[in-house]
């Protein structure tokens, strides 16, 4: 049954599985089988009544992905003997045992017994202490254990590029893309794919180690004309409302509106208001914006964790936009997977900018995005693109 197994190893697989090196790294894109790939090599590697160990970022994903792939190859071939949960270890069939750890402490649990070999899944979302202290733990028997790591890159200046990228005596390195894996879905590396920047493409989905650094952007992508079309699908103002009113001394948020409109994929910034100022002007300025889109475009407000955010927006829609089609957007979502969509759109040539005096200091922004000081600019424009490229039902509030 384990040859069966093998066989339907793909080329990267296969490869990694064969390698005499001690310290092995598998970096694929997303879905590409390296959690299935690392868990099936530490059940091919584990010898009889050795001792080895499997660890996962946190216990939740050891607990969902790590064991539960685990487990499952070694039922499926019928070689798990016993896991005793209250010390989460697994007994295969040949006596070796295997304990799962998580890392999120690493003084608590990655320090212990000595071991033969090891596996860290999802490598790159573990500090490098994990993977110090595990090498230092392998030793058993007086003979030299492996270790195996199976991750995502995440980029030029992690330690799992300093380790397993550039190489090293008894390093050895091995790529997957998220297409080589036959058990996806056909279409799934594609549609994922079409979301992405190119960049960020050759990081998720082709397992390459890539310096994102002002990449996720490029001013260049966006085109300028004169004016938006007048007669488009959609449109929407888009409001990123700064926390609190700017203090002397400090450098808080901005606030930033950004009205955009979208016809058969295409998208047009048609204006973006960027102050730091006053709540009340802050009012003032929402209120006339509306006046001047006209009620028939839509405004959200970006809704940000805590009872204050929903104050504020309750505060808009029954007091400063009457009449107006208000609803709130919950953001859950880090910055960067909110602004994914947008720059690939822009990548691929369909956002275009309207020439004004607010274009430099956009594209100035967004082009450092994510590691500049600001981005309220591309939560307002990601926001908005977000709410044009994403079908959806809309339950507008309208104050009266």
């Amino acid at each position: 049954m384990a040859k069966t197994l093998e066989i339907k190893l793909h080329r990267a697989q296969a490869d990694f599985r064969r390698s005499p090196a001690l310290y092995r790294g598998y970096c694929g894109g997303r879905g590409a089988g390296k959690t299935w790939v690392g868990a099936y090599d530490l059940i091919r590697r584990a010898q009889p009544g050795r001792l080895y160990m499997a660890a996962a970022p946190t216990f939740p994903l050891m607990r969902d992905a790590t064991l539960r792939s685990f487990s499952g190859i070694a039922l499926r071939i019928g070689f798990l003997k016993d896991f005793r949960r209250g010390d989460m270890t697994a007994v295969l069939g040949n006596g070796a045992e295997v304990i799962f750890r998580s890392a999120d402490d690493t003084d608590k649990t990655m320090r212990g017994p000595n071991l033969s070999g090891a596996w860290l899944d999802e490598a790159s979302q573990m500090a490098r202490e994990a993977y110090d202290l595990t090498i230092a733990a392998l030793r058993e028997g007086g003979q030299q254990g492996w270790l195996s790591a199976t991750f995502t890159p995440r980029g030029l200046q992690h330690w799992t590029y300093d380790v397993f990228g550039r190489g090293g005596p008894n390093v050895a390195m091995f790529h997957s893309r998220t297409v080589d894996n036959p058990f996806n879905p056909p279409e799934f590396s594609d549609t994922i794919r079409a979301q992405y920047t190119t960049a960020f493409s050759q990081q998720e989905l082709d397992g390459r180690f890539v310096n994102l650094a002002g990449a996720m952007f490029n001013r260049a992508w966006f085109s300028v004309v004169s004016e938006a079309p007048r007669e488009v699908r959609r449109r929407v103002r888009y409001w990123d409302m700064a926390a609190t009113a700017p203090k002397t001394g400090l450098d808080p948020d901005w606030t930033a509106g950004c009205a955009m409109s979208e016809q058969d994929g295409r998208y047009w910034i048609t204006d973006m208001r960027h102050v730091r100022q006053s709540p009340l002007l802050n009012e003032q300025l929402v209120k006339s914006c509306a006046d001047v889109d006209g009620r028939a475009v839509p405004i959200v407000i970006e809704q940000e964790p805590g009872s204050a955010s929903i104050g504020l927006i309750d505060h808009y829609q029954r007091h400063v936009l009457q009449g107006f089609a208000v609803r709130a957007d919950r953001v859950t979502r880090e910055k960067q997977a909110r602004a994914m969509p947008m720059a690939a759109a822009a990548e691929a040539g369909n956002v275009t900018i309207v020439a004004a005096a607010w274009n430099k200091a956009f594209l100035d922004e967004i082009e450092m995005f994510p590691d500049g000081g600001h981005d309220d600019q591309v939560d307002a424009a990601s926001g908005a693109f977000g709410q044009l490229a994403t079908p959806r039902s809309v339950n507008m509030a309208f104050a009266e």
